[in-house]
């Protein structure tokens, strides 16, 4: 059976951050596992890692904070942010593992836009040009994922540099508009992470 996707189109981070926990509940107590997908109105996403060293200038957008690795990131329309709640204990798949996985899921689907992608020693995420376009930011409860993974596609990039993304300053961000000169849709890169869906998050050890 296919892992199931639920399509949030645009959506408010508190809305969508509420759905989640309650989708995380569902599949703790035994029941279906589903991948979010969502692009989010512009606002900032600080992880438990953070710093207040990260904000460099005012905000012109609201900051969460929820409860997941990482640091201070962007959130904006163009920006595809998926949230895989899966069992990951049930795939016999260590939080690294998880986290090498969906690495390896936005660097396949950067291919089918012929981007070459890769990861880096220097922070989790993806890389193309010596600039970061993809993150990750997870959180493991009782053996079940929320949270995930965002990819830039044409979002506001102007909105990293009133933050250290990452917490690595002079970090270079691009996206997959810049770099293919603008001729990708966000609806053609969600269906791309949907065909490109890895088998070990398709099926797990019941």
């Amino acid at each position: 059976m296919s892992l199931r996707f639920i399509d949030y189109g645009l959506s408010k981070y508190p809305i969508a951050l509420l759905d989640m926990q309650i989708a995380h509940k569902e599949v703790v107590a035994g029941g279906n596992e589903c991948v979010l997908i969502t692009e989010h109105e512009a606002m900032y996403s600080a992880g438990k890692s953070f710093m207040e060293r990260d904000f460099l200038k005012p905000l012109s957008y609201p900051v969460y904070y929820p409860n997941r690795g990482g640091r201070v990131t962007v959130h904006a329309e163009g920006q595809i942010v998926i949230y895989p709640i899966i069992n990951l204990r049930k795939r016999d798949m260590s939080i690294s593992q998880y986290v090498k996985t969906l690495e390896n899921w936005m660097i396949d689907v950067l291919r089918m836009f012929h981007v070459n992608a890769c990861t880096s020693d220097r922070d989790i995420g993806v890389w193309t040009r010596n600039s970061k376009i993809g993150f990750v930011g997870v959180q493991v409860r009782s053996g079940v994922s929320s949270h995930g993974l965002c990819l830039n596609v044409s979002n506001d990039l102007s909105m990293f540099e009133a933050i250290i993304p990452c917490g690595i300053s002079g970090l270079s961000i691009t996206s997959l508009s810049e770099v293919t000169c603008g001729r990708v849709q966000v609806a053609d890169v969600k269906a791309a992470f949907i065909k490109a869906t890895p088998a070990i998050l398709e099926c797990a050890n019941m």
